[in-house]
C-alpha cells in the first residue's frame, strides 16, 4: 500500500493514508515522518548542506525541496539510491537509528541529510510556536514555504531554537532537513499552539562572584551546599545574597563580586578570566550571578536556562528552580516560572561545574528590561509606585 502526504486538494486521502494528528503542546513529534536521506561528500553536510538541494542533486533534478515541501511525497517513491520510508522518530531523536531500522543504510553515518515529512491538523487558523533541536544543522518548510533555518554544527538536545509559525485549519505540511557533519546525527521537533513570545536572553547586568570547591565537589553535588557561607566563614550565605544583593567589590572568600556581560555562548570560564576574577580553565567551581528584572506590572513570567553543569534560580530571595546534574548545557534545557512584582525584581543564579565545559544561559519570555544592582533594598512601602533599590543602575 502507497502511503502519500498531500497538500489540501488531497486532504480527505492525506487523513486515512498517513493519520495526522494534532501533537500535545508538551510533547515531542514523533511521527510517523515519511522519511529520505541523501548521502554526502566528506566535508559537505551540517552547516554547509543547509542551503544545498541535496533532494536534486541525488535525483538529477527530477525531484527538489520546492517540490516536496509543497506537494509532498509518495511512500516508495525514489530519490537517487533510496526511497521514502515511513518511520517513527525514537524519543532521543536519533536519526541514524531511523536510517538504519528503516533499511536505508547499516551502521553509524557522518556526511548525510535526511528529509522528514510530517501533516499537523490544526483545528484553526492560528499562529504557533515551533521548536527544535538538531545535530547538525537544521531548515524546516512549512506548507512549502521555508520558515527557520540554522546553519550550524552542533550536539542536539531539546529545545535548542524556537520560532513562530502560522497554520492553516485543517491540514499542514511541515518538511524538516537535518543534515551531519559528522559524530551523532539526530533531530527534535515540537509545537506548542500559542503564539511565539521572543525569549529575552540575559547578557548584560550581572554582577558574579564565585567560589572553589573542593576536587569532585562541583556541579551536582554543589546544588544544595551554601559555598558562600563556606567561603566566608559564615559571612554572607545565599540566604542573604538572594534576599539583599551585593556589591561590586564585596569580597566572598578570595573573590570579589565584579561586573561581567556573558558571553553569548554562555562560557562561563571565559566571563571569569576575562572579568579578571580568576586565570586558566577551572574545574569544580561554582559561580554566582546577580542581575535584576524590572517589571512593568506584577505577573508570572516564563523563565528558560541551560547549564553546565548543576543550576539554582531564586527570585526575591526564594528557590524558584532547581536541578542537581551534571551535563553539557544548551538553550534551552529547563523552563520554569516564577512571580515577578511590579519593579525590580532580583534573580540569583547558582551555576556549579563538575569538570570540563562551565557555562550558562539564562532568559525571559518577555520584554522585560534588565538592570544592575550593588545592594538589593526592598524599601517598597504600601502605596508606593515602585520598588527602589540602593544604587540601582538601569541600563549600565
Amino acid at each position: 500500500m502507497y502511503r502519500k502526504l498531500f497538500v489540501a486538494a488531497l486532504a480527505v486521502l492525506m487523513v486515512l493514508s498517513i493519520l495526522p494528528l494534532t501533537v500535545d503542546a508538551q510533547e515531542q513529534i514523533l511521527g510517523p515522518y515519511l522519511w529520505m536521506i541523501v548521502k554526502l561528500e566528506q566535508g559537505a553536510g551540517g552547516a554547509a548542506a543547509t542551503d544545498v538541494d541535496s533532494l536534486a542533486a541525488a535525483s538529477n533534478n527530477t525531484v527538489t525541496e520546492e517540490m516536496v515541501a509543497k506537494n509532498g511525497a509518495t511512500e516508495g517513491d525514489t530519490v537517487g539510491d533510496h526511497k521514502w520510508t515511513l518511520a517513527e522518530l525514537p524519543a532521543n531523536g536519533d536519526l541514524n537509528t531511523v536510517a538504519n531500522q528503516a533499511g536505508f543504510l547499516e551502521g553509524g553515518l557522518d556526511h548525510i541529510t535526511a528529509y522528514g515529512l510530517y501533516t499537523y491538523n490544526s483545528d484553526k487558523a492560528q499562529d504557533v510556536t515551533m521548536k527544535t533541536g538538531s545535530d547538525d544543522s537544521v531548515k524546516v518548510w512549512i506548507n512549502g514555504e521555508v520558515a527557520f533555518k540554522n546553519a550550524i554544527n552542533r550536539g542536539r538536545s531539546m529545545w535548542q531554537d524556537e520560532f513562530g509559525i502560522s497554520l492553516k485549519q485543517g491540514d499542514n505540511l511541515i518538511m524538516i532537513k537535518v543534515s551531519d557533519a559528522g559524530g551523532g546525527w539526530g533531530m527534535h521537533m515540537g509545537i506548542t499552539e500559542s503564539a511565539y513570545v521572543p525569549i529575552n536572553d540575559i547578557l548584560k547586568d550581572w554582577l558574579w562572584v564565585i567560589t572553589k570547591q573542593d576536587q569532585d565537589q562541583g556541579g551536582a553535588a554543589a546544588t544544595d551546599v551554601d559555598t558562600l557561607a563556606d567561603a566566608s566563614g559564615n559571612k554572607v550565605s545565599e540566604r542573604i545574597i538572594a534576599r539583599d544583593g551585593a556589591a561590586e567589590g564585596d569580597s566572598v572568600g578570595d573573590y570579589d563580586w565584579a561586573f561581567a556581560d556573558l558571553p553569548q555562548n554562555g562560557d562561563l570560564n571565559i566571563l571569569v578570566n576575562n572579568a579578571g576574577i580568576e586565570s586558566g580553565a577551572l574545574d569544580d567551581v561554582t559561580a554566582y550571578g546577580l542581575v535584576v528584572l524590572v517589571a512593568p506590572k506584577a505577573m508570572e513570567v516564563q523563565l528558560l536556562a541551560g547549564s553546565d553543569d548543576s543550576i539554582k534560580v531564586w527570585v526575591n530571595g526564594k528557590v524558584v528552580h532547581t536541578n542537581a546534574t551534571n551535563r553539557g548545557r544548551s538553550r534551552w534545557q529547563d523552563e520554569f516560572t516564577a512571580d515577578l512584582r511590579r519593579g525590580n525584581n532580583l534573580v540569583m543564579v547558582k551555576v556549579s561545574d563538575r569538570g570540563g565545559g562551565w557555562g550558562m544561559h539564562f532568559g525571559v519570555r518577555s520584554n522585560i528590561e534588565t538592570a544592575t544592582v550593588d545592594r538589593f533594598q526592598d524599601v517598597e512601602p504600601a502605596g508606593k509606585a515602585i520598588t527602589t533599590w540602593g544604587r540601582l543602575k538601569a541600563g549600565r
